[in-house]
């Protein structure tokens, strides 16, 4: 995979979890009605991993060249 395609998973995934943790109470999945440790845990590593993607998608493509070839 190249490393664009890794950045997409990765934010992707961020995004989804993101957005389930923020949501959680409304949809269903919380249990409570109020902003729980679990989901701050998972609204933070979301957030990285959305922000770590977006910067992978957009890091510039290195040519891939064997070590001593010469060109």
């Amino acid at each position: 995979m190249t490393t664009r395609a890794w950045g997409i998973l990765f934010a992707l995934a961020g995004a989804v979890l993101l957005v389930v943790s923020v949501l959680a109470d409304p949809i269903g999945v919380g249990g409570a009605d109020e902003f729980g440790w679990k989901q701050v845990a998972g609204a933070i590593v979301g957030g990285v991993l959305l922000v770590g993607g977006v910067a992978l998608m957009f890091l510039p493509m290195r040519d891939e060249v064997e070590p001593g070839a010469e060109e």
